[in-house]
């Protein structure tokens, strides 16, 4: 391990710098976790590339297994109602168009409102122990689903599916945050976030190898929620002896390697480390900040087309492309496996050329010339608007890792950054009640008006992510204003902890 000498940027910073935490001149080397109330502490190493880049893998390896696997089960039990429509769901519950859309839409009810305060549980509780909780919680619910009788139970347990879902993807999130750099970040978010697009595949391999399944009065689409369930419930009880709560109890870790990895963390960017206790006005400084708001923006328009896919792309297959129930559950794999790889590519030149909105705005280009096409030859030539569709799952689906990725990009801080996380998957994740509502049966079998709904998305997110970007360069451009002038230079320690990503000498990346 090497020890730090100063940089340009932290020479700017010498006279804030303790000197009491010297001895003979040499940086006395601290245990450090991911976040910190200590305006005084500093990096005790310097950066060794290789160094890292082990790590990270040791990380990735530990890490990103177990993420993907829960959010592929957190994705495949949401959109499992879809499978379980065309296999006779709609007609053993007698569900009406209205019924079925409500079903889809109340999912998005307390899994908009229990983001925040879940995202708090575990910051306060540690991912090891809540997160196995909510997996659980779901998977229990999820198994219960299959016994539905009528159009008010499925509604019942779709409400509780939504509240027990409601802490995952902003909790990965957020651990990410807690474990990597912030330029290290997309990749990670996009690899687990693939496992939503393999979701999609897996579910519909599932529901055709459970389509002729039966028991008693229970037929083929019961199954797919009493088997996918089950798993869940089992892969919650795995996830408690993988998880760890930060890289300070990272068992395979030694302590030269936690102390190190703490401070590519903890320092990403700054000499003076962010003040990472809580406090109710870092919950509010990451509800007015106007980063959160265009980082919404974006996440809304960028995942309704996403939702679009995963809710109704099996009755896409069926209804206007004229595949039959078994065969529209199948020919979904092949969509989603391509949207996969797509994730994959999009995320890895994402995270090695440090940018993010350029392939948010070539995904969601992506995604908009997929819905068109399909629109334009839907009615004409289905093979066409089945490879639309190809298209257009891979663009939406490669898109958004950028998203996500972007505001950790931009939101410094551990509790102002678990709020913000929370609050664009919460209030973002209605974009869901969009989509469950633009694909009615009086509209089939080519849903226009979903269409050009899609498409218009698409042009929204294009045009939010170029104009976030643009904001982001200004702000910068603010900062180094505030640096070169001396007014930066006249900002306490502590001062410089509390701003957090406000701070002259934090730099947004865009």
């Amino acid at each position: 391990m090497s020890y730090r000498r100063d940089t340009p940027d932290s020479a700017s910073l010498n006279e804030k710098k303790d000197d009491s935490r010297l001895e003979d001149g040499v940086s006395m080397a601290p245990v450090l976790t991911a976040g910190t109330t200590n305006a005084d502490a500093i990096a005790t190493t310097v950066e060794d590339p290789k160094m890292t880049a082990r790590i990270i893998r040791k990380l990735d390896w530990h890490v990103l297994p177990i993420c993907s696997v829960l959010y592929l089960f957190s994705f495949l039990d949401r959109t499992a109602i879809g499978n379980a429509r065309i296999l006779g769901m709609e007609t053993q519950l007698k569900l009406t168009s209205e019924e079925y859309a409500a079903a889809l839409s109340v999912f998005f009810g307390l899994y908009c409102l229990l983001e925040v305060p879940s995202n708090l549980i575990l910051k306060k509780m540690g991912a090891k122990k809540w997160i196995p909780i909510i997996v659980i919680a779901w998977g229990l619910v999820m198994l219960l689903t299959g016994f539905s009788k009528n159009f008010e139970a499925l509604l019942a347990w779709r409400i509780l599916l939504g509240a027990a879902e409601a802490g995952l993807f902003p909790g990965i999130t957020y651990y990410l945050t807690v474990l990597y750099p912030r330029r290290s970040i997309q990749l990670r978010v996009g690899l687990f976030f693939s496992a939503a697009t393999i979701a999609g595949a897996f579910g519909g391999l599932l529901a055709f190898g459970l389509a002729k399944a039966k028991a008693g009065e229970y037929q083929g689409w019961s199954f797919i929620f009493f088997v996918e369930g089950a798993l869940t419930i089992v892969v919650g009880i795995i996830a408690y002896f993988l998880l760890f709560d930060g890289l300070e109890k990272a068992p395979f870790l030694t302590e030269e390697e936690k102390v190190y990895m703490s401070d590519r963390v903890q320092f990403d960017g700054n000499d003076i480390p962010m003040n990472d206790e809580f406090a109710w006005k870092f919950v509010w400084a990451g509800l007015k900040d106007w980063k959160t708001l265009f980082t919404l923006i974006c996440y809304v328009t960028t995942i309704t087309p996403l939702y679009s896919t995963a809710l109704t792309l099996p009755t896409i297959l069926k209804t206007s492309l004229k595949y039959d129930a078994v065969n529209a559950n199948l020919f979904t794999v092949p969509v989603y496996t391509v949207a996969a790889i797509t994730v994959v590519i999009f995320a890895y030149f994402a995270d090695r050329t440090g940018i993010r909105f350029p392939f948010i705005c070539l995904g969601t280009l992506i995604s908009g010339i997929g819905w068109g096409l399909s629109l334009a030859y839907g009615r004409t030539n289905p093979r066409v608007a089945y490879g639309a569709q190809f298209i257009s799952a891979a663009g939406s689906y490669a898109a958004f890792p950028g998203v996500v990725a972007s505001l950790t990009q931009t939101i410094g801080g551990k509790t102002k950054r678990s709020v913000c996380i929370a609050i664009i998957v919460g209030f973002g994740g209605l974009a869901g009640t969009i989509s469950s509502n633009i694909f009615p049966k009086k509209q089939a079998p080519y849903f226009h008006r979903a269409h050009y709904i899609n498409i218009a998305m698409n042009a929204v997110a294009f045009l939010s992510a170029l104009s976030f970007a643009g904001l982001l360069r200004l702000a910068n451009a603010r900062k180094q204003a505030k640096i070169d002038s001396g007014e930066a230079a006249r900002l306490t320690k502590e001062q410089i902890a509390d701003m957090g990503d406000e701070s002259p000498y934090f730099k947004y990346r865009y």
